[in-house]
């Protein structure tokens, strides 16, 4: 059977992981919070065998929630960015093509930053050496604190 958002085993449970995930925020252990949960809900209404393991793994999963919907957050900010740029490119566009300068600098610039957000443009090599191509060399002397000879 499907259970629906609305069951009552689903939301017992989103329940119960934003209580674990809002005590490992406050620095909680894991043992720490399992008996919180003991406490605040009642043994009996919590998963049978209910320890520090569980309450782990609930923490992880209320992360995985969260990691899951920063990922589509940005995927659907990346959408109205372009959208965006999009929109100005037609207007400095027309502009362009009638020999406005500037409007081609500005075209240029919204094609890098387009590019740049969809990952288009090729990686830059980044070469560091020494003289020559020489591997860097990077020496540290340390001066140690000399004995004064004595004449024996």
């Amino acid at each position: 059977m499907v259970k629906n958002n609305t069951h009552p085993d689903l939301i017992d449970t989103a329940i119960r992981r934003s209580f674990v995930l809002a005590a490992r925020r406050g620095g909680a252990t894991y043992a720490r919070i399992a008996d919180l949960a003991v406490e605040h809900f009642g043994i009996d209404n919590l998963p049978a065998g209910w320890d520090e393991r569980y309450a782990y793994k609930d923490v992880m999963r209320e992360l995985d929630k969260y990691r899951n919907g920063l990922k589509e957050d940005a995927e659907s900010i990346r959408f109205v960015e372009l959208e965006r740029l999009d929109a100005l490119f037609v207007q400095a566009y027309r502009q362009a093509t009638e020999g406005n300068l500037q409007a081609i600098d500005r075209c240029l610039r919204i094609m890098e930053r387009r590019s740049s957000l969809l990952g288009l443009d090729k990686p830059v090599e980044v070469f560091v050496g020494g003289i020559e191509g020489a591997p860097v060399v990077r020496e540290v002397i340390i001066e140690r604190e000399r004995k004064p000879a004595t004449g024996d």
